[in-house]
């Protein structure tokens, strides 16, 4: 069976990130890349993530194939904390 890895980047996300995390929980790896956040955020999701690293942001693009490169699984699923994936 294919793996999956989820990947959230975040930076001062604490209101949305159990719920991004929850709408993931089918994945087989969540990862969140934290931006230095100073709401809560990093602590929040290191209760619920599998992984959580913590790296300063300098552009969009960089940041999300910084977080693939730390993947454990070839398939990815990238969204950000304001974003769910619903099941119908």
């Amino acid at each position: 069976m294919i793996k999956l890895t989820a990947i959230i980047p975040t930076k001062n996300e604490i209101d949305h990130i159990a719920s991004v995390i929850a709408s993931v929980d089918f994945a087989d790896e969540i990862l969140v890349i934290d931006s230095f956040s100073t709401d809560g955020t990093f602590e929040k999701a290191q209760s619920l993530a599998t992984k959580v690293l913590q790296r300063e942001f300098d552009f969009y693009g960089v940041q999300k194939n910084y977080a693939i490169s730390q993947a454990k699984h070839e398939w990815i699923l990238l969204l950000d904390a304001d974003e769910r994936v619903t099941r119908t």
